[in-house]
């Protein structure tokens, strides 16, 4: 199942009176708030809250949304519980939330690596759960974000769900047991490709480019190459073949990509990025 972004439209799902209480307003939950307000929900059914009063003031100050001074107050005031905070925030947020929650509220969370299962176990009575990896691409509505539900979430909390992270990019619904590889893949992804984007611009600044054009170079031919493969079926091979003629430049650059092992240490990456994702759910 998949939404793509192509300039936000609402779909039939009635959020209009739904208000959205977000826990944590840092990084990824306030790129979420920028996204959604006065898109998806009025600026007046969204509340906030953080540890960081000047970040929940800032928050409020540009968005015009609603500050608590804690979780019992926004669960209060809230219908759906965005939990925007790391994985080990969650012991010590999570029972907070379950001492307040009552049906028929429940919880989006985008805690990395922490199971439905295990978020489900802070509650005496399950509520539905939305788990959710995005990636930082959502500040420039290009996020792609995966969402599973939990034993008791049905397809409209998923519905709900996949409308607020539609704002902000591209949607899945995959089964939970592939969480933590999209952890290593994507969530962790844009660390990974601005790393490539820096190597090349060092690489072209080695070989005589001005630093700023060589950046400039990197960046769009990434950007552009990305933009092909995300608007074609095609497999990947088919446009590294395409540019890639006998005995040519590209050609005697893919040897010595493959002579330095990229695919293998791609891998390692992937590997090691997922392995942590798994560990993530034991921090109690």
């Amino acid at each position: 199942m998949i939404s793509r972004y192509v300039g936000y439209v609402r779909s039939n799902i009635v959020i209009d009176n739904i208000n959205l209480g977000v826990i944590g307003v840092g990084k990824m939950g306030g790129i979420i708030v920028r996204s959604i307000v006065d898109r998806l929900f009025p600026a007046k059914q969204i509340w906030v809250t953080d540890l960081d009063k000047d970040l929940v003031a800032r928050t409020c100050q540009e968005s015009s949304v609603n500050s608590t001074p804690d979780i019992e107050s926004l669960i209060g005031n809230s219908d759906v519980i965005f939990c925007a905070v790391p994985p080990v925030a969650v012991p010590h947020i999570l029972p907070q939330v379950a001492s307040s929650l009552s049906s028929p509220q429940w919880l989006i969370s985008i805690a990395a690596g922490v199971k439905t299962e295990s978020l489900e176990s802070y509650f005496d009575d399950t509520p539905p759960i939305v788990r959710v990896m995005p990636n930082i691409a959502a500040s420039v509505q290009a996020a792609i974000s995966v969402l599973t539900p939990g034993s008791t979430a049905n397809e409209s909390h998923i519905a709900i769900a996949q409308e607020i992270f539609n704002t902000c990019g591209t949607t899945l619904v995959m089964e939970e047991r592939h969480l933590n590889a999209v952890t290593g893949v994507s969530g962790s992804g844009p660390a990974y490709v601005a790393l490539f984007i820096e190597a090349l611009a060092d690489a072209g600044v080695q070989v005589g480019l001005p630093r700023q054009e060589a950046q400039t170079l990197a960046i769009h031919t990434v950007l552009g190459a990305a933009t092909m493969l995300a608007e074609s079926p095609e497999h990947p091979a088919i446009l590294k073949n395409r540019v890639t003629t006998p005995g040519g430049t590209t050609a005697a650059g893919l040897h010595a990509l493959e002579c330095g092992g990229i695919r293998a240490t791609i891998a390692e990456a992937i590997i090691a990025a997922t392995e942590r994702a798994k560990q993530l759910d034991s921090i109690k």
